[in-house]
């Protein structure tokens, strides 16, 4: 006699849209940090290149 395996549960019907909800924070999140870190390493660019006026 065979013992019949249970059905795997279903992954809740939310998780995709979490998943996208998350990814699209990361997107606007690298969006909107991207311009200061690039400001920032300017800054530190002219800092080294020995100015003293970088603002």
């Amino acid at each position: 006699m065979q013992r019949m395996k249970p059905d795997p549960p279903e992954p809740p019907r939310w998780l995709p849209s979490a998943v996208l909800a998350a990814i699209v924070l990361l997107l606007l999140a690298g969006w909107w940090l991207f311009p200061r870190f690039q400001a920032y390493m300017a800054r530190q660019d002219c800092i080294a290149t020995g100015h003293v006026n970088c603002d």
